[in-house]
C-alpha cells in the first residue's frame, strides 16, 4: 500500500470500509457486507461519504482498508497511570489496589503528574484516540494538584476531559458538595462532576446532594457506581428511582454497574429500561473488571464482574467500552488502545458483529457527551479523522490490527506498519 503523504493535507479517501453502523439505511451491499465508500474532505472537515467510484485519482485510494472513525476512550485515569513500577498491591481486589493508590499518592509531584499523563496522552493519540476522558482523585473541596496540573496540560490531537473523582462521603454536607461542584464547574470546558459509589460509602442524602450540586450548576455526570458483585448494591436502582421523579438537565454517564450482574433479572431489566428512557449511557470496562471482581488469592474467579451489555443493548441504553486503569495498582498492563479493550470484550461477553456493529462501543461520541445533534461520525461537517487498519479484514478484525494509520482533521499523524510491528517484536 502506497501510504499519503504526512505533509499534505489529503483530499479524500476513496475504497474505505466502513462499518455497517456508521452508514446510511440503503447503503449497498456486496456478498452480505457495505459496499466500500469515498470520502471527500474539505478543509480537515467530511464533505461527503458515498459509495465507491474506481478512477477517482485525487483521492488517495484505501484499497479496501477498514477505517473507523476517530476513537474514544471514556474511562481513564492518567492521575494514576504508569505508576505499577513501584505501587503494586500485595493483595487481589478493589479495595486493596485503592490503598496501594493512596499510599502512592505521595510521590504525585507537578512533574510526575505531568510525565505520566503525557506518556498516556501519547500513546492514546498514536492509537487513533481523538477524545479521552479522565477521572481524578478529589478528595477535598479544593480541587487537587493533578485536576490543575492536567487542565494546563497541552494535548494536541486528542481532547481531555476531566471528572472529579470523589468518595460520596464528600457529598454528605450539602455546602460542601456545592462548592465541589461549583470549583468544577469554573474549570472551564470538557470537565464533568462525578464520584465513587459503594455500598462500602452509601448514603441518599449524599446522592441527592450530588445530584441536585450538579443540576444546579449545569454539570454532566460520570459516576463510578455500583463497581462490586454485591447483589444489594444501591447505586444504579437509587439512580434509576430519582431520574424517574425528577428532572436533570445534563447528560449522565454510569461506569462500572457491575452489580447489575448479580442482582435478579427482573430488577435488572427494571433499572436498564429506566436508565434507558432518560438516555443514560453506560460504560463497561472489562479489563479491570475482570481483574478486581471475585478476586481472591491462589483461587481462579468464579464471576466474570462485568455489567449487562447484551441486556442493555436490548434495552436500548447507549453503550460504550473503556480501558479504565493502565499500568498502575487496579491493572498491571494496558496500552491505551480502545481495540485492546475491544478484544478483551468480544471473549469476555461473547460479542458477535465485531467490526460491523459492535466497533461503535470504542467510536461514539454522541454516547459520551449526550449530543445527538451533530449527528453520525464522519457526516459532512464532522471533523476528517478516522484510523485505517491495513492488514486486517471483518472477520479477522480487532485481532491482527496492531498496524495502523491515524488521520486527523484530513490529514496524516501516525503510522504504524506491519514491518514496524515485526521490527519492534523482535
Amino acid at each position: 500500500m502506497n501510504l499519503p503523504d504526512p505533509t499534505t493535507p489529503l483530499n479524500g479517501i476513496a475504497n474505505a470500509r466502513l462499518p455497517a453502523w456508521l452508514l446510511p439505511a440503503g447503503w449497498p451491499l456486496q456478498a452480505g457486507e457495505p459496499v466500500t465508500a469515498d470520502l471527500r474532505f474539505d478543509a480537515g472537515k467530511i464533505a461527503s461519504v458515498t459509495p465507491y467510484q474506481p478512477d477517482q485519482n485525487d483521492l488517495w485510494n484505501a484499497r479496501g482498508t477498514l477505517a473507523l472513525p476517530g476513537l474514544i476512550e471514556p474511562h481513564a485515569h492518567l492521575d494514576k497511570t504508569f505508576t505499577i513500577a513501584r505501587s503494586r498491591p500485595s493483595t487481589p481486589g478493589l479495595l486493596a489496589a485503592i490503598e496501594t493508590l493512596h499510599q502512592d499518592r505521595q510521590h504525585w509531584t507537578a512533574d510526575d503528574l505531568r510525565q505520566r499523563a503525557r506518556k498516556g496522552l501519547a500513546w492514546a493519540a498514536a492509537n487513533g484516540v481523538t477524545r479521552l476522558r479522565t477521572h481524578i482523585d478529589w478528595f477535598d473541596v479544593a480541587p487537587p494538584l493533578a485536576w490543575l496540573e492536567l487542565g494546563e496540560m497541552p494535548h494536541t490531537g486528542v481532547t481531555l476531559e476531566r471528572v472529579a473523582l470523589a468518595p460520596l462521603s464528600l457529598f454528605a454536607d450539602a455546602s460542601a458538595a456545592d462548592r465541589i461542584t461549583r470549583a468544577v464547574a469554573e474549570s472551564g470546558k470538557h470537565c464533568l462532576l462525578g464520584g465513587f459509589i459503594h455500598s462500602s460509602n452509601w448514603d441518599p442524602a449524599a446522592m441527592r446532594n450530588l445530584m441536585q450540586s450538579a443540576s444546579r450548576w449545569k454539570l454532566n455526570l460520570d459516576l463510578h457506581i455500583d463497581e462490586e458483585l454485591s447483589p444489594v448494591a444501591h447505586g444504579l436502582s437509587w439512580l434509576a428511582d430519582y431520574l424517574s421523579q425528577t428532572d436533570f438537565s445534563g447528560h449522565i454517564c454510569c461506569s462500572h454497574g457491575c452489580a447489575l450482574a448479580s442482582g435478579s433479572e427482573q430488577q435488572a431489566q427494571e433499572i436498564l429500561s429506566l436508565l434507558a428512557e432518560q438516555r443514560v449511557t453506560l460504560i463497561a470496562l472489562p479489563m479491570t473488571n475482570l481483574l478486581l471482581q471475585d478476586a481472591v488469592t491462589g483461587r481462579t474467579p468464579r464471576q466474570r464482574g462485568i455489567t449487562l451489555l447484551k441486556e442493555a443493548q436490548t434495552a436500548g441504553v447507549p453503550l460504550l467500552l473503556g480501558c479504565d486503569n493502565v499500568q498502575d495498582a487496579f491493572c498491571p498492563a494496558g496500552s491505551y488502545d480502545p481495540l485492546d479493550t475491544l478484544n478483551c470484550a468480544l471473549f469476555a461477553l461473547q460479542l458477535n458483529d465485531i467490526f460491523d456493529q459492535q466497533s461503535r462501543l470504542i467510536c461514539d461520541i454522541a454516547a459520551l457527551t449526550g449530543d445527538d445533534q451533530g449527528g453520525l461520525p464522519l457526516s459532512p461537517g464532522s471533523d476528517a479523522s478516522l484510523v485505517l487498519f491495513p492488514g486486517s479484514d471483518s472477520r479477522t478484525w480487532p485481532l491482527h490490527s496492531a498496524a495502523r494509520l491515524v488521520i486527523r482533521h484530513g490529514r496524516l499523524t501516525h503510522q504504524r506498519t506491519w514491518n514496524q510491528e515485526l521490527s519492534h517484536e523482535s
